[in-house]
């Protein structure tokens, strides 16, 4: 074994691969960017030199490195620089507030935008209409994206920028709604929502890279050294391929280009296979219907007190000739896919697909109202599954008051999909939630329970080690990088050590767990300040 650079020692380490047996080692030795070996403070002192350094945990506890699986880092970012976050808006007055102070702040801002409101906290629930926004920005366009950010909302100025009007039909797999005397009233779901943000001025290179690194740090914090960005468009690759190229990513990124834009008739270029030891890019991703919390999810059934039954998005000659298109280069496919029907549409297609493309990995992005017939072809077409249940903690409330009962008791069903062998990871598909913290997630997974308190299909929980693993082990396997995601000999050296134990920790408590320090390929890139 080569002299190691790097010795932590008396910790607690936990991984969670097969193989790793509790309490057989307490030092972990890094050589270079990898982890050169795993065990006990008496038999690893000959890796000691004179150049190395030798760190006590004092007792605390190292994890390997987080990785979330379906997280839209640079929209995490772009609401720490360049977008208005009203997230945090307990009412649409509040919201509307925040609206008008930002205009005022920003004179010089062409277009105002926004992102994260939820109307079914607010005490009406209703959903803010154009009128609305006109009341307080009449003159500049304004433009107000969900939390789920497949609806949005523009004010009268938009829609006029935009060539939007009374006649103006809406896309394929899109909507533009109308009030009950027939008009207008600025809201726009799915692939409408491309016929006004196709008119905001885009982001440019120096923007989308700062909005990367805001990100970073957030993902630092987090304890989160991987992630998957599930839907980049050219513009946000080539930065990313830039950043990669210059040193500059500081974590493992998974990129997923998307190939049919919101709103545009002609797909994006298919490009190719992409690997170097930060970037990935080996799958593409595809929308197949919208958001659960927004009632666009596509169903068999309905909405509870309604006959709405969510947008099919995907044309299926199109999804057929693109996948072909794409897994004949060698990429992989991910699909977003929540409402049971939208998941049985996938579900047919990735048997078609996998039927030509033997050994290409398919994934499910959310499988949120999947049913036991779901779960048999999953697991025999091995089909695998980013899930997120974290959405339980700020979401619950609104799956109560839009889904029957039957529904409920399959929501996000963490449990069954294990039960059936299914790959599945764990993650959080940030900003949609406000707390992106993977101990919240594994928390939500266990307990089940909202952040108003109520449980939801308790039988679907899951146990501490099998939702650590769905954030590291697990989800290395369904990004396709070996490399990470256990402490073991070999391994690329990123972990964290945290204040806590979570296997000794109750779950209600696990989101009081903190990260002190994050290591990427061996070196230090974030610490708690004191």
């Amino acid at each position: 074994m080569a002299i190691a650079n790097l010795i932590i020692r008396n910790a607690r380490l936990h991984s969670f691969h097969q193989g790793w047996k509790e309490n057989q080692a307490d030092t972990l030795a890094i050589s270079g960017n990898k982890i050169e070996a795993v065990g006990k403070w008496e038999f690893l002192q000959p890796l000691i030199g004179p150049q190395t350094e030798v760190l006590d945990a004092r007792g605390k506890t190292l994890l390997p490195g987080f990785n979330d699986t379906h997280i839209h880092i640079w929209k995490v970012g772009n609401l720490r620089t360049y977008m208005l976050d009203v997230r945090a808006a307990g009412s649409l007055e509040e919201m509307l507030q925040m609206l008008d102070q930002y205009a005022r702040a920003y004179p010089e801002a062409p277009w105002i935008t926004a992102r994260g409101f939820n109307e079914a906290g607010w005490e009406k629930g209703q959903m803010p209409t154009s009128d609305d926004l006109d009341r307080v920005i009449p003159s500049r366009p304004v433009f107000v994206i969900r939390t789920c950010a497949h609806i949005a909302v523009a004010n009268s100025r938009a829609m006029e920028i935009s060539g939007i009007d009374q006649t103006t039909p809406a896309p394929v797999g899109g909507m533009i709604y109308r009030n009950h005397a027939g008009k207008l009233n600025g809201i726009f779901s799915e692939t409408a929502l491309g016929l006004i943000s196709g008119h905001i001025p885009p982001y440019n290179s120096f923007q989308l890279k700062k909005m990367i690194e805001a990100a970073r740090e957030q993902l630092y914090a987090k304890g989160i050294t991987a992630a998957t960005d599930p839907a980049v468009d050219p513009l946000l690759l080539d930065t990313y391929r830039e950043m990669d190229r210059n040193g500059e990513l500081g974590f493992r990124l998974n990129a997923i280009p998307i190939l049919l834009p919101d709103g545009g008739g002609r797909p994006y270029p298919v490009g190719d296979c992409f690997s170097s030891s930060f970037m990935q890019v080996n799958m593409v991703k595809f929308f197949s219907d919208g958001g659960l919390s927004g009632k666009t999810s596509a169903l068999k059934g309905y909405y509870k007190n309604s006959h709405e039954q969510g947008v099919l998005r995907l044309d299926r000659d199109q999804f057929r000739a693109l996948g072909k298109q794409a897994m004949a280069k060698g990429f992989g496919i991910a699909t977003h896919a929540i409402g049971d029907a939208a998941i049985e549409f996938v579900i047919e297609e990735y048997k078609q697909l996998g039927a030509q493309f033997p050994g290409i990995m398919k994934r499910i992005e959310h499988l949120g109202l999947p049913e036991k017939k779901h779960l048999v072809d999953m697991s025999a077409y091995h089909i695998a599954a980013s899930m997120q249940t974290i959405f339980i903690s700020e979401l619950g409330k609104n799956f109560i008051k839009y889904l029957g009962q039957e529904y409920l008791d399959h929501c996000y069903p963490v449990r069954s999909v294990l039960e059936h062998g299914i790959l599945m990871a764990l993650s959080s598909d940030a900003p949609v939630v406000r707390e992106f913290n993977p101990f919240k997630g594994m928390e939500a997974a266990i307990t089940r329970r909202d952040n108003e308190g109520n449980i939801i299909a308790a039988h679907e929980s899951i146990g501490i080690r099998e939702a650590l693993k769905a954030y590291t082990s697990d989800a290395a396997a369904l990004s396709g990088t070996p490399l990470i995601g256990a402490l073991k000999e070999g391994m690329l050296a990123d972990f964290i050590v945290i204040d806590g134990d979570p296997l000794e920790t109750k779950p209600e408590q696990l989101t009081g767990i903190r990260v002190e320090k994050t290591y990427v390929n061996g070196k230090c890139v974030w610490e708690k300040n004191p």
